[in-house]
């Protein structure tokens, strides 16, 4: 007679197959995380560069607003200039028409000498994009393949599922209780083979002389005494 336990065998083989898909697709979200991570080195010189880039920016506008400032002050003086009553006051007004018309100058020098740092950040911050987009681009493949692989497994495991329900209709019903509690707990396997020497396919401890002769007798459903799995010892 057929041992009852075969179904339950053949059914652990496409649970065997679901749990594998299961894991793997568990899996992808972090295998693309970690591809993504490699453009953290790449993102990060970028936004140093920007960041630079908006700071020269910054203090070039301050410069321009202080040479605003500075050439108000001189239309300012010349207009008081013009209203001096004393050769004195005149001479006064140049001396301070001069001394921010050096102010203008000397912000004029860091104008320029920002204008040039400007010029290079722009082309730091170039070199930085173009080189995040070929790392984008090296990796875009491997993402595509992980997406692909996702929606393969995806359809697989709708299939097996479906199998397996074909499956399960043809098990003893305690008997599939029982395998499914054992399964549900030990995540690998709920059936285990009887191994040359009398050991547990399961945690491979040794199993009493009795428990291996019941394994082989269909009439009887025996676990092993260590972890609790069921044995099954076909005939050869």
């Amino acid at each position: 007679m057929p041992h009852p336990l075969e179904p339950i065998v053949a059914l652990q083989k496409k649970d065997r197959k679901l749990l594998k898909i299961m894991r793997e697709l568990r899996d992808i979200p972090q295998r693309k995380s970690d591809i993504e991570a490699q453009l953290g080195s790449a993102r990060q010189k970028l936004a140093t560069a920007l960041d630079s880039r908006k700071h020269t920016e910054a203090q070039l506008k301050d410069i321009e607003l202080e040479i605003e400032s500075l050439k108000e002050r001189i239309v300012k003086y010349k207009q008081q200039q013009m209203e001096a009553k004393t050769n004195d006051q005149y001479r006064a007004f140049v001396k301070e028409i001069g001394v921010v018309e050096g102010d203008i100058r000397k912000q004029e020098d860091r104008e320029l000498l920002l204008m040039e740092e400007l010029e290079r950040g722009k082309g730091i911050v170039a070199e930085c994009e173009e080189r995040l987009d070929t790392e984008k681009a090296g990796i875009a493949d491997e993402l595509a393949e992980l997406d692909a692989r996702s929606t393969e497994l995806e359809e697989q495991l709708e299939r097996l599922k479906q199998d397996r329900m074909r499956a399960a209709e043809l098990c003893d019903k305690p008997l599939l209780q029982k395998y499914t509690r054992i399964m549900n707990n030990k995540r690998d396997f709920g059936v285990v083979l009887v191994e040359a020497g009398g050991y547990c396919g399961g945690c491979h401890m040794k199993l009493p002389p009795q428990v291996i002769h019941d394994a082989r007798n269909p009439t009887k459903i025996v676990g092993c005494n260590f972890c609790g799995r069921i044995v099954y010892n076909p005939e050869p």
